[in-house]
């Protein structure tokens, strides 16, 4: 088969993007570096299923309506009703009230040029505007959310907080193999283990990390800023354990969720998988972090280290989403069409959504884009 369309990279992007540019008739491959499809959204083998990716999906977004309307739903499950353990002041306890009544009582929209934390010592007081800002870091993953645009961070606040938070059923691989099968089934042809080394002829999708898309094509301006961030992932013997679900770090910025028991297949019985995510500071090195960590646990989970199974940790850079500073909104960032046949689709690209739907509304737009008559 001779494409009318290459995509590079098959993550969650870029199958959206095969399975949208299938659906209109074209003829697409879509090339792959790793052994198989995924991208960030591949999750290892078992005993311990823990997702390289973002953990949960949001059924209240746009992506989630396209998959429902192609029957590509996975199935997912809610967090179980647990504790959520909230450190603040070097002590553990529940989510404090006035907290949730705080960020309820703020005004419903933010303004675009003021920084997150400028905006809130305006409405409430600067314990409790720290602290808001450290929520922030659960869906920005950035070190300092303060410093990002009012706009930017308040309106994912609000969303992350309506409930729309689903874990998929057996990791992301599950929705990753629903999206390679639909795309193959329409004609796409995936080839795995396929390094791209220079832009392929013709009409093109970049649904890669920007960083790459930025190497391929050699165009300085395809920068935006994104977070730097320790995650550290734990397969640990029950042993009981202790009472919660997640654990939110006001102190350190820290995220800590015990996914295992949403969904047990994640890890093997008499076991949990905890996967944590830590606010990386620019030039702070991984040690350090993983210090932070481990004092975190021994908090929540007295005895933890004895039951260590398995145990991952890494740094991860401009891979967690776009985030906007003051002044900026995602109209500002990279635009998908880069003119000719080139599209780029990343999730710092110019579209909106929440995180990893950043990329896949770019891809979205990419093909529609491809899939109007030329301009003559």
């Amino acid at each position: 088969m001779t494409p009318d369309l290459h995509i590079v990279g098959a993550g969650l992007t870029g199958l959206t993007a095969a399975i949208e540019a299938a659906e209109r008739g074209r003829r697409v491959t879509v090339s792959e570096a790793h052994s198989r499809p995924g991208g960030r959204a591949r999750t290892p083998a078992a005993p311990f299923r823990a997702n390289l990716g973002t953990h949960a999906i949001y059924v209240d977004g746009a992506w989630w309506a396209w998959l429902e309307r192609r029957g590509l739903t996975p199935p997912v499950v809610e967090a179980p009703r647990l504790a959520a353990l909230v450190r603040t002041g070097g002590r553990l306890g529940p989510w404090p009230d006035e907290l949730g009544r705080a960020i309820a009582a703020l005004p419903a929209e933010a303004p675009t040029d003021e920084s997150l934390r400028a905006w809130l010592l305006r409405h409430v007081d600067a314990k409790t505007a720290e602290a808001i800002i450290a929520v922030v870091f659960i869906f920005t993953f950035d070190h300092d959310p303060g410093r990002l645009s009012a706009a930017f961070a308040h309106q994912r606040l609000r969303r992350a907080l309506a409930g729309g938070v689903r874990y998929v059923v057996g990791g992301w691989s599950t929705l990753v193999d629903l999206l390679a099968e639909r795309a193959t089934g329409l004609g796409a042809r995936i080839r795995t283990q396929t390094r791209i080394p220079a832009l392929p002829d013709g009409p093109t999708i970049l649904a890669t990390s920007l960083a790459t898309a930025r190497q391929l094509t050699g165009d300085g301006s395809l920068t935006w800023p994104s977070a730097r961030t320790a995650t550290v992932d734990l397969g640990l013997r029950a042993d009981g354990g202790p009472g919660w679900f997640r654990v939110l770090d006001l102190d350190d910025r820290i995220y800590a969720a015990r996914y295992s028991l949403a969904d047990p297949t994640l890890a093997p019985p008499g076991h949990e998988l905890i996967q944590i995510s830590a606010a990386c500071a620019p030039g702070e090195r991984k040690a350090d972090v993983e210090r932070r960590v481990r004092h975190l646990l021994d908090q929540a989970w007295p005895g933890w280290r004895t039951a260590v199974q398995w145990y991952r940790s890494a740094i991860r850079t401009h891979c967690t989403g776009a985030i906007d500073l003051p002044g900026t909104t995602w109209h500002d960032r990279p635009a998908i069409s880069r003119g000719g046949t080139l599209m780029v689709a990343t999730d710092q690209s110019a579209a909106p959504g929440l995180l990893a739907e950043v990329g896949i509304a770019a891809a979205q737009l990419a093909v529609q884009e491809r899939s109007r008559p030329a301009r003559v």
